[in-house]
C-alpha cells in the first residue's frame, strides 16, 4: 500500500506515512469521521467532551475553575456553547415539521378553533345582522394575524436558533444576577449561562425526539429539566442549602417576569411590524 499524499510504500499496520507524516485513511467518509475532523480542526477534540460530561457532572466545578484562571482544562464557554446551538440546530431542521407541530400543540385547541374560523364562508351563515357578521369579519381577520404570527414565528426561531441562543444569553445573564446577587458580576453570569445553557440544549434535543416518537409533550418536560438543572448548578455554586435553593426558586419566578415580559412584548412588536410589511393585506382586512 502506498501513501495517497506522497506515494511512499507504507507498512501494512502503519498509521501515518514515515515519510510526510499524512495519516492513513482507510475507511470511507461518515458522518462521525466527518464530526471526528470538525472537533479536531477545532482544537477541542478531547476538551469539548471533558468539559460536556464534567458540566453534567458537577457544573459548578468547571464555571468556578474557568473563572478562577483555569482556561486550558475546559473549552471557552462561548464556543461550547456554539456547539451545542449548532446540534440543536441540526435536530431541529432535520425534524423541522416536527418541531412546528410540536410547538402547535401547546395552543392545540386554540389554534384549531382559530384555524376552523378562518376557513368558515361568513356569507354563508343566516340569521346573522350586519352587526353580528361585521364582528365576525373583524374576528377572522384576527384568527388570521394570530395564526400568521405564530407560523412565521416559530419559522423564525427554527431558521435562526442558533442567533436567538446568543441573542437571548445576555437576559439569561441578567436573571441570573438578578437573582443570585452576590459574588459574581455580570460578565461572570454571563460566562456561567453560556456553559448552561450550552449542557442544556442536550437535554432539550433528547426531550424533541422522545416528544416525536413517544408524546408531544414530553417537549415541555425539557423546561422544568433546565429549571432544575439551573437550580443545581447554582445551588452548588453559591453553597445553597435546599431551604435556600427554594427561597431562590421563589425569587427567580418574579425576576423572570421582570425580564421576559418587556422582552416579550418588544418581540411581539417587532413581529407584528415585519407582518405588517410583508402582510399588509391582513390587517386592511381588520
Amino acid at each position: 500500500m502506498n501513501c495517497k499524499n506522497c506515494n511512499e510504500v507504507l507498512e501494512d499496520e502503519a498509521l501515518f506515512c514515515d515519510h510526510c507524516g499524512a495519516k492513513v485513511i482507510k475507511n470511507r467518509i461518515s458522518l462521525r469521521f466527518l464530526l471526528g475532523e470538525l472537533f479536531a480542526s477545532m482544537g477541542f477534540e478531547s476538551i469539548y467532551f471533558l468539559t460536556l460530561k464534567k458540566m453534567f457532572t458537577a457544573p459548578h466545578e468547571v464555571i468556578q475553575e474557568y473563572l478562577g484562571g483555569v482556561r486550558k482544562r475546559y473549552i471557552n464557554p462561548f464556543a461550547y456553547l456554539a456547539v451545542g446551538a449548532a446540534v440543536s440546530l441540526i435536530v431541529f431542521n432535520y425534524f423541522s415539521d416536527d418541531y412546528l407541530r410540536i410547538q402547535e400543540s401547546f395552543n392545540k385547541e386554540q389554534i384549531a378553533e382559530a384555524k376552523e374560523l378562518i376557513s368558515k364562508d361568513l356569507t354563508t351563515i343566516k340569521g346573522l345582522t350586519e352587526k353580528e357578521l361585521e364582528k365576525l369579519k373583524i374576528k377572522q381577520s384576527t384568527a388570521k394575524i394570530q395564526i400568521s404570527f405564530l407560523e412565521k414565528w416559530s419559522t423564525f426561531l427554527l431558521k435562526y436558533f442558533n442567533i436567538s441562543t446568543f441573542l437571548f444569553l445576555p437576559f439569561y445573564a441578567l436573571i441570573s444576577k438578578l437573582t443570585y446577587n452576590k459574588r459574581l458580576n455580570y460578565g461572570e453570569h454571563i460566562v456561567a449561562n453560556a456553559y448552561l445553557q450550552g449542557t442544556t440544549m442536550y437535554t432539550m434535543v433528547i426531550c424533541f425526539l422522545l416528544s416525536i416518537f413517544v408524546h408531544p409533550q414530553i417537549f415541555m418536560l425539557s423546561m422544568l429539566i433546565v429549571i432544575l438543572y439551573y437550580l443545581y448548578a447554582y445551588g452548588k455554586l453559591y453553597k445553597l442549602n435546599f431551604t435556600q435553593s427554594v427561597v431562590k426558586f421563589l425569587k427567580f419566578i418574579p425576576v423572570l417576569l421582570l425580564v421576559i415580559v418587556p422582552l416579550m412584548i418588544i418581540g411581539m412588536i417587532v413581529a407584528v411590524f415585519v407582518l405588517v410589511k410583508n402582510n399588509p393585506e391582513l390587517f386592511q382586512q381588520a
